[in-house]
């Protein structure tokens, strides 16, 4: 396989081999690879919630806040069930 890069993504992995965090031209495109890999599926599974947030809606399912004190309160709620989810695992 042959890529060809722009002077600047050259310059890039240049400086990352230089600085000692990669050993090579290879390794810095392996690991951009597996960044952007993860990017993707971390997009895709923000899509995948959001779609379910708006079935919420569509459902009557969602809280409404009036105020500042109520949106804290509602948020402090949350945390605390979630703390309470992850220290019964």
């Amino acid at each position: 396989m042959t890529i060809t890069l722009t002077n600047d993504l050259e310059a890039l992995i240049n400086e990352k081999i230089k600085s000692g965090a990669y050993e090579s031209a290879d390794d810095v495109i392996r690991a951009s690879l597996r960044l952007l890999k993860a990017q993707e599926l971390g997009v895709e599974a923000l899509r995948k919630e959001i779609l379910l947030g708006f079935e919420d809606i569509q459902h009557g399912k969602f809280t409404s806040v009036e105020s500042d004190e109520e949106l804290e309160s509602f948020s402090d709620e949350v945390i605390r069930r979630a703390q309470e989810r992850r220290d019964s695992r």
